[in-house]
């Protein structure tokens, strides 16, 4: 698919540690990009940051290892917990639309999910439309394209919690064509 695919990949999160809590944080993400400007001229919503946490070693190893090693022989990726909060309001809560500057691809485990919606969008001339969705479930794993636009509409109160591997230099297509 051109901008997102569920993948088969088994990993056990038993013992993992996800909660944000008791990781440190690895990075912090919030400045509007043009792609949630657009949207709010045709939404109203409430967008929230985009929180990154730092996995022990040895978690992020159990990760690594389920990844193929063809893949493995291009980049070695990062490994990320992500945490994201909806805010206390009744109001549209999201991540809003935005690319991701700090990798090209990335391939989400869902580990405690709501219903949220991902949602990726073309952007011309200033207008944002959407071209297509998803709502992950508990377990699912997803490679995504994150150098092309796309939200993540939140289920409050309920934090959306994933493990994140995170390739920095290689794009979508090429990291989806190892799961084939």
């Amino acid at each position: 698919m051109e901008y997102c695919q569920k993948l088969s990949m088994n990993l056990d999160f038993a013992g993992m540690e996800v909660d944000a809590d008791h990781l440190a944080v690895h990075g912090e993400y919030s400045r509007p990009q043009k792609y949630g400007l657009a949207l709010q001229k045709m939404v109203d919503f409430i967008s929230v940051p985009n929180s990154t946490y730092e996995m022990n070693d040895e978690d992020k190893a159990r990760v690594i290892r389920c990844l193929p090693e063809s893949l493995l022989a291009i980049e070695v990726p990062e490994v990320w917990v992500l945490n994201i909060k909806p805010t206390e309001s009744d109001d549209l809560t999201m991540l809003a639309p935005h690319i991701d500057k700090v990798r090209k691809c990335c391939i989400n485990i869902y580990i405690d999910t709501h219903g949220e919606r991902t949602a990726y969008y073309d952007y011309q001339g200033g207008k944002l439309e959407e071209k297509y969705s998803f709502v992950a479930k508990h377990g699912e794993v997803w490679a995504l394209d994150s150098d092309r636009p796309h939200s993540v509409t939140l289920s409050p109160p309920h934090v959306r919690k994933a493990i994140s591997v995170s390739f920095i230099n290689t794009p979508y297509s090429e990291v989806v064509r190892h799961f084939v």
